[in-house]
């Protein structure tokens, strides 16, 4: 008896050594080579994943030179109660991997990793879909979206997909690459190009590499990954441009020195004179322009011009102040609704009624995301709100938060250029012209009244008697 129980914990020994060791070769195998110590990914870092409920699944943040990597399963840090996820760290992966035997519904959510060293934090995000079993189409984990090479330099593309178990005889999934002939047909890869297949999960999860060491011309070209299970193929185009290096050249012809001291002086002066009427007048200008010069966007398909979204805190600001006059002063056709506390929703809740507005403007507060007003969670508030399209107008009625070591997304995208690319607009009451000229900016043309149609043809037939009063009539 005593040496079948040290058979068998051999065994068990063996066992589990032998999974933790296929777990670590995850973020061991098919490695971005780098000869630089910063901390980064070191394999493409899959947006989605996919499991059967009862399989075993895994997660991974892959990287190097970190110090810290935290897990998180819908903003709650790890470890999590059996309620919220099974998942468990792998503490031989140095907690790159989370994993669990046999997967079930509730593991089901948003998983986000957090990867620190001393300056820098970097953040990448996993939705985990449970299905009770195998889908029939492939699921997409990752694919690369674009590539500009130089050429010369070295190509990785990487497609994956999640297939799940055939069990049919003599049937088989797959996934590969092919090269876009310019006739638009799919030929095989040249000889000079390596695909390298990966499988996961007991070939659940299947991917392909396409790798080209020194790229030529001939390469830059159109690619089809191409994903097959039985009775289901899926096909996804990657397109690779070249990269044109920056070369400085210099120029052999001397500087006419004489020249430049006589006409420097006066470009000096116009420059400075037209900054000085931009910064007076330029938005104003801008607008009027805006709305003088563009047709009134009515043939577009919406019903109605401005969307306003506010927390119900904000309800006075919103209603109050931002509607009226919108309404009122500017003739615009509005509609408000009431944003609820839980941010993951915004999307869900937002989407279809956001379709029928040509704008929509979002009311920023610390309210809107209780009172939590901090870049980690100001910045998942404005990626539930970016995702509605490019129509989207940000008011924020407090100054946004400054951190000079801002966390990075899988994308590489912190608080400060989610900022900029929105275009935030921050409401001061000693600044408020200029606040509503640059919200103004951002709206469809303005709708014209019969009383404003009459005035305009009667203002326009007059002439300006001098540049000042011009200017000012301009808005």
């Amino acid at each position: 008896m005593a040496i079948f129980n040290l058979d068998f914990c051999l065994v068990l020994l063996i066992c589990v050594l032998g999974i933790r060791g296929i777990k670590d070769q995850d973020c061991s195998a098919n490695t971005i080579q780098s000869s630089d110590n910063n901390m980064r990914f070191t394999k493409e870092a899959t947006f989605a994943e996919f499991a059967v409920v009862g399989k075993h699944k895994a997660l991974h943040c892959c990287a190097k030179g970190y110090r810290t990597i935290e897990w998180y399963k819908d903003d709650k840090p790890y470890p999590w109660a059996l309620d919220t996820s099974g998942l468990i760290i792998n503490p031989p992966s140095g907690n790159q991997t989370i994993y669990v035997q046999s997967v079930q519904q509730k593991d089901q959510g948003s998983y986000t990793c957090y990867i620190r060293n001393e300056t820098t934090v970097l953040v990448h995000r996993i939705q985990l879909k449970i299905f009770d079993k195998t889908p029939d189409e492939p699921k997409i984990t990752y694919i690369t979206e674009k590539a500009n090479v130089v050429v010369g330099d070295n190509l990785r593309l990487f497609c994956e997909a999640f297939v799940g178990q055939v069990d049919l005889p003599d049937a088989h999934s797959d996934a590969y690459w092919k090269k876009v002939s310019p006739n638009a047909t799919m030929i095989d890869l040249p000889s000079h190009v390596e695909q390298l297949k990966t499988a996961r999960e007991n070939g659940q999860t299947l991917g392909t590499y396409l790798i080209i060491n020194e790229t030529k011309p001939e390469d830059l070209a159109q690619y089809v990954c191409i994903i097959t299970k039985p009775g289901i193929t899926i096909e996804r185009y990657v397109y690779v441009r070249e990269k044109s290096e920056e070369v400085v050249y210099l120029d052999p012809n001397p500087i006419p020195v004489g020249k430049m001291m006589i006409i420097l002086p006066l470009i000096v002066f116009v420059v400075i004179g037209l900054l000085i009427i931009y910064w007076k007048y330029g938005l104003k200008i801008q607008v009027r322009l805006k709305d003088t010069l563009n047709s009134v966007e009515d043939n577009d398909g919406k019903e109605k011009d401005v969307l306003i979204i506010f927390a119900p805190q904000d309800t006075e600001i919103a209603q109050g102040v931002l509607l009226p006059t919108l309404q009122d002063k500017y003739n615009y056709k509005c509609g408000v609704k009431e944003l609820t506390s839980t941010i993951n929703k915004w999307y869900t809740d937002l989407n279809e009624e956001a379709q029928k507005y040509r704008r929509i403007i979002a009311v920023l507060s610390p309210t809107l995301i209780k009172d939590n007003w901090e870049s980690n969670q100001l910045r998942l508030a404005l990626k539930q709100l970016k995702s509605l399209g490019p129509q989207l107008i940000c008011i924020s009625l407090k100054e946004l938060p400054k951190n000079e070591n801002e966390e990075k997304d899988a994308q590489g995208e912190t608080l400060s250029t989610l900022i900029r690319s929105i275009g935030v607009i921050l409401w001061e009451r000693k600044t408020d012209e200029t606040f509503w000229y640059a919200l103004r900016l951002k709206l469809p043309p303005k709708r014209k009244t019969e009383s404003e149609t009459v005035r305009s043809s009667t203002t326009d037939s007059r002439l300006c008697d001098n540049s000042q009063e011009c200017l000012e009539n301009m808005v």
